[in-house]
């Protein structure tokens, strides 16, 4: 998928001014990933919060959690592989 990308730190990456755009699946991944339900103010159902399912001492189906964002996102989820903080998901936007 294109669209405007973010730079190391998910800021705005720019160049000579202008926004950077470019191919961005695995950043629409990471943030779906980072993200906790209720910090996207238009999609406040979205994200899977990693981080507070690592800290949690049950993660429960922290592997379906993410299949189920990335087909809600339009992603087609391939191949998810791992536990505890490792972590191999294959995903591609359906066209």
């Amino acid at each position: 998928m294109l669209d405007i990308l973010l730079g190391d730190t998910f800021d705005l990456a720019f160049d000579g001014g202008d926004f950077v755009t470019g191919e961005s699946t695995r950043q629409h991944q990471q943030l779906l990933l980072l993200v906790e339900k209720g910090e996207l103010k238009e999609f406040p159902s979205r994200g899977v919060g990693i981080a507070s399912w690592l800290l949690d001492d049950a993660t429960g189906n922290l592997n379906g959690q993410i299949k189920r964002e990335y087909e809600a996102d339009g992603m087609k989820v391939l191949k998810i592989a791992g536990s505890g903080q490792t972590f191999n998901v294959e995903a591609i936007y359906e066209s």
